[in-house]
């Protein structure tokens, strides 16, 4: 009888050792697979939040903005390009595309918990006004860039006449 016992133990022990997710709650696959969801859960929701962040930033606006000002730009520096090649050129644009662009850029430097940061922040008074000021001080700051650029440039070929570098 002690010896059956003893055979019943060490039976029902080695079974529970050679094959453990028999006896556990959930095996290691459905555990992965629980991993997989709550991780795709939190890119999902980090995703959202960034579109919520770019959109509260007006990142669409922005980049048309910018897309205008390019244009403009381009087209004073080009003016003997034909009508045909700016109306075409400005088909090939797609603002929602470069929009899309910047959601992994967002994804890759900030984390959730930042991108929840800025969410907050640019919803107080302080953030919202940050906004509307920041358009114009971009432009600004860019005036001083051209114009210093053009200066340093006037100056080295002035400099580099008067060696004699160039004519």
């Amino acid at each position: 009888m002690k010896t059956q016992f003893l055979i019943s133990a060490v039976l029902i022990s080695l079974t529970a050792n050679i094959n453990p997710p028999a006896f556990a709650q959930t095996s290691p696959q459905t555990s992965i697979h629980k991993q997989e969801l709550i991780a795709n859960a939190n890119k999902t929701e980090k995703i959202n939040n960034i579109k919520k962040l770019l959109e509260i930033t007006g990142a669409k606006a922005m980049t048309q903005q910018m897309l205008n000002d390019m244009f403009s730009t381009m087209k004073s520096q080009y003016p003997n390009l034909p009508a045909n090649f700016w109306k075409a050129f400005i088909a090939e644009i797609k603002p929602d595309d470069i929009f899309n662009e910047y959601i992994p850029l967002y994804d890759k430097y900030f984390t959730d918990e930042e991108i929840k940061g800025m969410i907050a922040f640019y919803q107080t008074p302080l953030g919202k006004k940050t906004l509307n000021v920041l358009p114009q001080l971009t432009k600004d700051s860019t005036q001083i860039g051209i114009k210093y650029g053009k200066e340093a440039a006037e100056r080295a070929i002035e400099k580099l006449k008067s060696r004699g570098e160039l004519p």
